[in-house]
């Protein structure tokens, strides 16, 4: 019986090891995405491209407009991911709610800076 209970712990401990790293990666994947997600769309390709703020594109916006809205969002991202982290660290190893809120707030905060690029910022 005893060994039986010292494979389950150690079964578990492994398995929560191996959760507790993907969470890590997802986090690093997700704050990734967003950021080449960001610039990819903070730069259009093409010369004389001009920026979209607001679909359809309008006429005379200057073609760096972009990347004010980008570099805030590159920003707020780059610090959610060190808290995120942080927490996944911490908090995040005794609390699987903790690491699950940590990366569904990650997600949704890149979405929304996705968004806030291609639909926010300032007409040229």
């Amino acid at each position: 019986m005893g060994e039986t209970d010292a494979d389950d712990q150690e079964t578990r401990a492994t398995l929560y090891a191996v959760g507790h790293a993907l969470a890590l990666v997802a986090a690093a994947v997700i704050a990734t995405w967003t950021l080449v997600n960001i610039w990819t769309l903070a730069n259009p390709p093409g010369h004389g491209t001009v920026c979209a703020l607001v679909y359809p594109a309008p006429p005379g916006c200057a073609p760096h407009a972009r990347f004010t809205p980008a570099f805030i969002s590159a920003v707020v991202i780059t610090l959610a991911y060190s808290t995120v982290t942080f927490l996944l660290l911490t908090l995040g190893r005794r609390r699987a709610m903790v690491a699950a809120w940590g990366l569904g707030g990650l997600l949704i905060l890149g979405v929304l800076a996705d968004q806030f690029v291609t639909w926010g910022g300032v007409r040229g």
